[in-house]
């Protein structure tokens, strides 16, 4: 609201809010503060909130210095991003509105000055806090201080609002990945947040080490259990409060906005498909009818962004969490891996190594032998005339490295859970009778899992390879198809000469 920084009282604010016909109209005059916004989603949600609310008055990004770059630095090179040139073209001032601070979620106060605290504190109304380490192999006491004590550090600052509005907290669909079936409210652990993070300051690396061993029976990883740590704490410190969690599930590439197939990094999913399409995957341990539950990350925003107003209107006594997950007709791993292989095919990368196709496996011995037999001595052989001919040898490389991503990706693709939507589905319904409820999309039960996948392959080539589709690619993909023939039937001839050996 353009009044709303002159508000004192909750009441006043509140009867204001509630007067909003529009989600740009609940956003004017407001004083933002994003965390994460160098990331995926952070950006994204960055370039939104600028196009879809030009009335906001500020927003202000935690930005920490790295080695090699100062903020000022990373605050270009975010803004030069080319998700922000129809922004330039059409609202060239826009961009005046967004004011970097330096600032880190994993220090004590969060690693601001008293001055720029300061300001935050009469300025911000909104806080949307991204900001986390993804890496599923962290260390637990880097993911802890990151992803848990960074959420604590937020809050301490949100308590210190001088006219808060809301708290938007974005964790993970997976930070209860131990279960099977996962509503929207925050589950405890045997540990408690309290107990992990004294452990991980106070204890020696041994201690640790021991303790995420145990941690790691139950979670897949460091990331989900830090996560769920902070729903915790965002649980039972802002009870009443108009704070909600958002938990998205797998994000892929975006749909439609800023622009289709929009992705900024090649971890996790995305990796999974450049590999596939580049012909380096050479097996995937997992159930075919396991359901997959990815969401674009365009869906994601948009849902982030509304949360912020739904929960101000609709809070509860305890915090309200949103699985911000697909409603899609139910689409297998299997599918989508065919599907990837199929788009593969017909549009091909430039520079794919080997014919796309990988089998998915579920049996752990079967997944061994065929992710090893058919494809690690042609890429030693490859990579063996490679150096003959003076070039760096690459196929062993990317096989490690694949089967390195597909190991941190097996919990996901053997396991499947549903998930409950009440309160996305409550946002939903409400959001439709907004002005502007058609600027949003949080509806995915219409959506074409094959085109998705074939506007993701373009994301891929155009974002992260950085390369326009050529007709020898498919000259290419055709050599290598009659040398994979080729290959596998070799192959064959020698195992079966290994087993006539063997048996006479």
């Amino acid at each position: 609201m353009d009044t709303i920084n002159k508000e004192t009282n909750e009441n006043g604010i509140n009867k204001e809010l509630n007067k909003t016909s529009s989600l740009e109209e609940f956003y004017a005059g407001s004083g933002i503060l994003v965390t994460g916004a160098t990331g995926f989603v952070g950006k994204g949600l960055l370039e939104k909130l600028i196009r879809m609310c030009p009335r906001i008055a500020t927003i202000f990004i935690l930005i920490r210095p790295k080695t090699t770059e100062t903020i000022e630095q990373r605050f270009k090179k975010l803004i030069d991003d080319p998700i922000y040139d129809d922004i330039k073209a059409k609202h060239p001032s826009a961009l005046n509105k967004v004011y970097p601070v330096n600032g880190d979620v994993s220090l004590p106060d969060l690693g601001l000055s008293r001055e720029d605290r300061n300001i935050l504190s009469e300025k911000v109304n909104i806080v949307f806090h991204a900001a986390a380490t993804v890496r599923f192999n962290e260390p637990l006491h880097v993911a802890v201080n990151v992803n848990t004590k960074g959420t604590d550090r937020i809050i301490e600052l949100w308590n210190e609002l001088k006219h808060p509005i809301s708290f938007v907290h974005v964790s993970t669909a997976f930070s209860n990945a131990n279960l099977h079936e996962i509503g929207e409210k925050v589950y405890t652990t045997s540990l408690k947040p309290s107990d992990v993070i004294d452990m991980c300051d106070q204890f020696d690396k041994n201690s640790i080490n021991l303790t995420e061993k145990e941690i790691l029976k139950s979670y897949p990883n460091t990331y989900a259990f830090s996560k769920n740590l902070a729903e915790q704490i965002v649980a039972s410190k802002c009870k009443g409060l108009p704070v909600a969690i958002v938990r998205p599930s797998i994000i892929g590439a975006s749909l439609e906005e800023p622009c289709p197939g929009w992705i900024e990094n090649i971890s996790g999913f995305t990796g999974t498909f450049l590999l596939i399409s580049r012909g380096c995957a050479t097996a995937i341990r997992g159930r075919r009818d396991a359901r997959l539950d990815v969401v674009p990350v365009d869906f994601v925003v948009d849902m982030i962004i509304c949360t912020a107003w739904h929960v101000t209107l609709h809070r509860d006594h305890e915090v309200k969490v949103y699985n911000c997950t697909s409603n899609a007709c139910p689409f297998k791993w299997g599918q989508m891996k065919d599907t990837m292989v199929k788009c593969s095919i017909e549009t091909p990368l430039n520079d794919t190594l080997w014919y796309p196709g990988c089998p998915m496996i579920a049996n752990r011995y079967i997944y061994n032998l065929r992710s090893v037999i058919p494809h690690v001595l042609p890429a030693f052989i490859v990579d063996i005339f490679l150096r003959l001919r003076g070039s760096k040898p690459l196929l062993m490389k990317l096989l490690k490295n694949g089967n390195k991503l597909f190991t941190s990706l097996q919990y996901f693709i053997l396991h499947e859970w549903t998930f409950q939507r009440d309160n996305c589905s409550d946002l939903v319904r409400k959001v439709k009778m907004l002005n502007d409820g058609d600027m949003v999309k949080l509806d995915l039960r219409d959506m074409d899992w094959g085109k998705y996948v074939a506007i993701y392959l373009m994301g891929i080539r155009k974002f992260i390879l950085k390369q326009e589709f050529k007709s020898a690619a498919r000259q290419r993909l055709s050599r290598l198809y009659w040398i994979h023939q080729i290959t596998k039937m070799s192959g064959i001839m020698i195992l079966l000469w290994i087993v006539y050996r063997i048996v006479y």
